[in-house]
């Protein structure tokens, strides 16, 4: 059994299916860089993730590599010292052995997305954030049409950055609301308050982006059937055009594992947890917004185009602290700590660690647990030839024959497969776990 499909069937058992499941690995010194550079006609990746790490505070759950700069640090010296190290690594892409990328391999078609994650992106000056896009157009280009996302927090800005940022082509704002109840926020370490919350409402809907999004959470310490509710009818009254609703997962190392045990109070129990994401898929539903991911529901025409990227997996390039690229078939992590990501950047050190290569196995229990998650679901036609695993098709079919009969799983035109809305949703990781048994019946390649 290959060490991937040990980790993903080991984080499917803890409840845990989500991309972040699978093995991940840290970046040897400039091992993508030269294994990638100038390739972009090879690999066809269309899409960029930018970390930007700087925050306020680190929440209690968060496992992400970010800095907290404090409540009152505007982060201004911190942004310019880190873009210009992150523009360095982005401009590494644009050379081959001293020739430039365009006589090398001339570029394939420009960025269709690129999404800002953190830490918390909306803390950065708007003339950073210039200097960041005008580096990735001369690199790669970005399409007249692409979708430029962006993580926001509330408090983090006012109605003059939101519309800088517009300015500046971001058409898509993701704000972390996580709740509209005043003590779960701060038994969570947000950094925001209520008050926030409400005013960066009332700042995206004077600024109007093109599309906004509000993220929220379930499962927190001390959260009920009542406070869920409140939120999720707070939502709906905002009219995003976008809510992604996410499930507490408790991470090692942060105060949360410290604090909490999985399933005992005042944690939320599992039938709770349950019935919160219920919920959600009914109110949201009714409001209009299509279920199109386990988490994630969208206004028509919403939805993450960047995401689904990830969820169809399909190759990106990453920069910037912590973040993981799939190029080539192949995840790199750089490193999470500031000071071996600048050394790695420069290439001046060596960083421990490694990549890993996915085999085609690995791609097919990916691409199963990935697609899987969506509303659109798997096609089984055609998977035996484009993994060149012969038979798998049959094997799949025949896993979900059971949750077919108890109307988990629904079946489309060409066998294809998806999970039922919300009971399927809720049983993906048995279902997918019974799915890659069946398959790991096929000796290791």
């Amino acid at each position: 059994m290959s060490a991937l499909r040990k980790a993903v069937l080991a984080s499917l058992s803890e409840g845990r299916v989500h991309a972040r499941a699978r093995a991940r690995a840290r970046a040897p010194r400039a091992a993508e860089s030269r294994a990638t550079k100038g390739r972009r006609k090879d690999q066809d990746a269309l899409s960029a993730y930018v970390h930007l790490p700087f925050c306020r505070r680190k929440c209690f759950y968060c496992d992400f590599p970010v800095v907290a700069l404090g409540k009152e640090s505007s982060g201004t010296t911190q942004f310019e010292s880190y873009v210009n190290v992150l523009c360095k690594e982005i401009r590494s892409y644009a050379a081959v052995d001293g020739r430039r990328r365009e006589e090398e391999a001339v570029a394939g078609e420009p960025l269709k997305t690129v999404f800002f994650g953190g830490g918390t992106p909306s803390l950065i000056p708007p003339a950073e954030l210039e200097r960041v896009l005008a580096t990735i157009e001369e690199t790669f280009g970005i399409d007249s049409n692409a979708e430029i996302s962006m993580e926001a927090d509330p408090g983090t800005f006012d109605r003059q950055k939101l519309s800088d940022f517009v300015g500046l082509g971001v058409n898509r704002l993701s704000m972390g609301v996580q709740s509209f109840d005043s003590k779960l926020l701060e038994l969570c370490g947000r950094s925001h308050s209520l008050e926030d919350v409400y005013q960066a409402i009332e700042d995206m809907h004077a600024v109007s982006p093109p599309s906004w999004s509000m993220d929220l959470m379930f499962g927190l310490p001390h959260q009920n059937r009542e406070t869920w509710q409140n939120t999720l009818e707070q939502a709906i009254e905002a009219e995003p055009d976008h809510i992604s609703c996410y499930d507490l997962q408790i991470e090692d190392g942060t105060p949360f594992a410290k604090w909490y045990d999985v399933g005992l109070k005042p944690l939320p129990e599992e039938d709770t947890g349950a019935e919160f994401f219920k919920l959600a898929s009914e109110a949201l539903s009714r409001s209009g917004y299509l279920h199109y991911e386990i988490s994630n529901y969208a206004k028509k025409g919403h939805e993450s185009k960047h995401n689904i990227t990830y969820w169809h997996n399909k190759p990106f390039y990453a920069f910037g602290l912590g973040s993981t690229s799939y190029l080539h078939e192949t995840r790199i992590q750089r490193p999470r700590k500031m000071r071996e990501y600048e050394a790695w950047v420069s290439e001046e050190e060596e960083v421990e660690g490694r990549k890993e290569r996915e085999s085609k196995e690995d791609l097919l229990l990916d691409s199963i647990m990935l697609r899987l998650r969506l509303s659109e679901g798997l096609h089984l036609e055609g998977l035996d030839e484009k993994f060149g695993i012969s038979g798998v098709e049959g094997r799949i079919w025949e896993a979900v024959q059971e949750y077919v009969a108890r109307n988990l799983v629904q079946v489309g035109e060409g066998r294809r497969i998806r999970l039922a809305d919300p009971e399927g949703f809720l049983l993906s990781n048995t279902i997918i776990s019974d799915i890659f048994a069946s398959i790991d019946r096929f000796p290791d390649t």
